[in-house]
């Protein structure tokens, strides 16, 4: 079992790596750049509790913390990276470390190779300088972890994956594949789909949680009709990749805290296209996908978009992840907006049956929400 000084290591890293990839894709001032950069200062406070200062050495490619290898996960790998490509074996932070010595560190972590910058130690953080090496990333195992262990991991990854298509990269599908069968091969060690989501954490970043969240619920949801084989693995595609066409819509508007204006609207609701588009040329994307990221605000009763110029019937994996969508984005906290208690949540998809969702999946999934809650405290799920 992870120990308190682990815990706070860990989600100290995790923080740090977050933060350096939301401020390559947006910039070092952005607002959640800084909400991060405030978490992992409150995280390296608690480390400063448990050692003088924290310091963290590369030792043959592994991360060193207090004589001990840090356990391997993917931010501990995007750490590593970060580091090696910046001739850092060697960093130590020192007990008065303030925020803004902290941002310096997170900007360094964030450039690329082809954009390096002058590397100097600060009051409370210092630097050690060695050859630039290369690390390349290994294959995740998930023997023995739980789904919410899986998912810390799986976010990660799918955040880099997602980083490399709003950077005109190619989709990497194997890797997509790889999230799904973890996530599909932890629900089939459960025997009940929905309890396997209870222990399920909540996470920093908003954006990329939400579609992994979205593919468990989905799973769940197809696990309780009696979905198997390929097509279960199919839907939890779709729902990982149901919202890639916002990552060809200006991050200004996506990220905007009050109400989109008429223009920034119409330029949000091109996203389904946008992604359709996208997945429907890029090789080995199940058809699913494509229809579901087509198809996902249509609404049930056809007042959503895109509208069509014919009738249409939506695949029940699009109405799937409709009220995966709309529960997860209620439930989940983001820096502007409050997540709602579950009660307020099962009383507005009650209210949106029949219009904005498929009237018995929404009956269906709030009624196996109610049985989990009689088996578990409310908090268990949540927070997801």
């Amino acid at each position: 079992m992870i120990n308190t000084q682990d815990k706070h290591l860990q989600k100290m890293i995790r923080l740090l790596t977050t933060a350096a990839a939301n401020s390559a894709l947006y910039n070092p001032e952005h607002r959640q750049v800084l909400r991060l950069n405030k978490q992992a200062l409150n995280e390296l406070q608690q480390l400063f509790n448990l050692h003088g200062n924290v310091t963290l050495k590369v030792i043959d490619e592994k991360l060193i913390f207090s004589n001990q290898p840090v356990e391997n996960n993917l931010a501990v790998e995007r750490l590593l990276d970060a580091l090696a490509k910046n001739g850092i074996s060697h960093l130590q932070i020192d007990p008065g470390v303030y925020a803004e010595e902290l941002l310096g560190l997170i900007n360094i972590l964030s450039k690329s190779p082809d954009k390096q910058i002058d590397i100097k130690n600060s009051e409370n953080i210092h630097y050690g300088q060695i050859e630039i090496r290369y690390k390349d990333a290994g294959s995740k195992q998930f023997s023995g972890l739980d789904l919410a262990e899986i998912a810390d991991y799986e976010a990660d990854r799918f955040m880099d994956i997602y980083q490399s298509v709003r950077n005109k990269q190619k989709l990497e599908m194997s890797g997509i594949n790889e999230i799904v069968d973890g996530f599909v091969n932890a629900f089939n060690s459960q025997s009940d789909a929905f309890m396997a989501i209870a222990p399920l954490r909540s996470m920093d970043e908003y954006t990329y949680t939400h579609s992994t969240n979205i593919c468990m619920l989905n799973l769940a949801q197809a696990k309780v009709l009696g979905i198997e084989g390929q097509l279960l693995n199919d839907i939890g595609i779709a729902a990982m990749l149901h919202d890639v066409g916002k990552m060809f819509i200006s991050p200004e508007i996506l990220s905007k805290s009050g109400q989109l204006d008429q223009k920034e609207w119409e330029i949000m609701q091109q996203h389904p296209r946008l992604g359709a588009e996208y997945l429907l040329n890029t090789p080995g994307v199940p058809r699913l996908a494509v229809v579901t990221a087509f198809e996902h605000h249509m609404r049930y009763d056809k007042a959503g978009y895109p509208q069509t110029s014919r009738p249409w019937k939506q695949h029940i994996c699009s109405h799937i992840t409709a009220i995966s969508d709309t529960y997860d984005a209620m439930r989940t906290h983001r820096a502007y907006e409050e997540s709602l208690e579950i009660e307020q949540i099962i009383s507005v998809m009650l209210d949106l049956a029949g219009n904005k969702l498929h009237p018995q999946l929404t009956y269906s999934f709030l009624q196996v929400l109610s049985e989990l809650d009689k088996k578990n405290e409310p908090s268990n799920y949540t927070t997801l």
